[in-house]
């Protein structure tokens, strides 16, 4: 028991790392302004800008990113996906600290 709950301070320590998260993606997108004249109107789009897409109360969000932020966002967008990563294994952990679960991820079957 003791080695599964220095496990779980472990995740917990790491999941702490995670604290400049963001949720989303980042997308590139290549975009016609409108200005008459522009050179977007024979078909050279303005770009590449790069946004963070996300859902917010359900409905889709886009926020732009300047370049010079981009591998900021990146590293955070990263962060996320270790985080959720890291928060299914603490889960699954708990599962077998509440004896719930064995290690070889079968389940405890009822006692006899």
């Amino acid at each position: 028991m003791k080695e599964l709950q220095r496990e779980k301070e472990r995740l917990l320590r790491e999941i702490q790392e995670c604290s400049g998260m963001l949720q989303g993606s980042l997308v590139t997108l290549y975009r016609k302004c409108g200005r008459k004249g522009c050179k977007c109107e024979r078909g050279e789009k303005h770009g590449p800008s790069s946004y963070l897409g996300f859902k917010d109360g359900g409905v889709s969000r886009m926020i732009y990113i300047p370049a010079s932020r981009l591998e900021e966002v990146k590293k955070a967008v990263e962060a996320f996906s270790r985080y959720w990563e890291l928060g299914v294994k603490l889960s699954r952990l708990n599962l077998e600290i509440m004896g719930l679960r064995r290690r070889d991820g079968r389940r405890k079957g009822p006692s006899k």
